[in-house]
């Protein structure tokens, strides 16, 4: 089931709260913060050159988490490069638009999408069937109960484990800067 990049369902952004965090309410009345935190810098150190921007494809089915990560990392650089935004909805967008670009560094991924299950078997598509082996994959879960952390590192090569109701703005910058080490390569179709 593929799902254009256009908002099919009812997502409401709310105002800031009086701690500066900013509310969206997904399609599933589900409240999601964006919380702002005090600037942390993980952009690396001052006399670095800027270079590229990290590319990083957000892979989830709720059109407000998107809003709500790209508006969490807006105007954010992590390592002193700044991050660009590609988007999936579904796992199987996600494994075609990998298929088909060179240009990604990291993915955020949910886990479930399509089925309870849809991003952990986008993680062995990923890594075996398109060979992708060095592109970094943090999963993010809403419903940890479906993939507890121990069992999903321990079974699947990923780079990171995030629950979306913990992450604020700079654990969130911390997570994605810790995977990506520069200097990494961007990382899709492999042939």
């Amino acid at each position: 089931m593929r799902r254009d990049s256009v908002f099919t369902r009812t997502r409401t952004q709310r105002p800031p709260t009086r701690g500066g965090a900013t509310q969206y309410l997904s399609a599933d009345d589900d409240l999601i913060m964006v919380i702002e935190d005090e600037a942390d810098d993980v952009s690396g150190s001052a006399g670095e050159k800027t270079q590229e921007a990290w590319r990083i494809l957000i892979a989830d089915d709720d059109h407000s988490v998107h809003e709500a990560t790209v508006a969490a990392l807006s105007g954010q650089r992590v390592h002193n490069r700044p991050l660009a935004f590609m988007h999936a909805y579904s796992a199987a967008e996600t494994i075609s638009l990998l298929a088909s670009s060179n240009a990604v560094h990291l993915v955020l991924l949910d886990v479930v999408m399509e089925s309870p299950d849809a991003g952990l078997r986008a993680v062995t598509n990923i890594r075996e069937t398109l060979g992708l082996h060095d592109l970094k994959i943090i999963i993010r879960t809403g419903q940890p109960g479906h993939a507890p952390e121990q069992e999903i590192r321990r079974e699947y090569a990923i780079d990171g484990y995030a629950k979306k109701a913990e992450l604020t703005r700079s654990l969130l910058r911390e997570v994605i800067a810790s995977v990506l080490q520069a200097p990494t390569t961007p990382t899709g179709n492999a042939h």
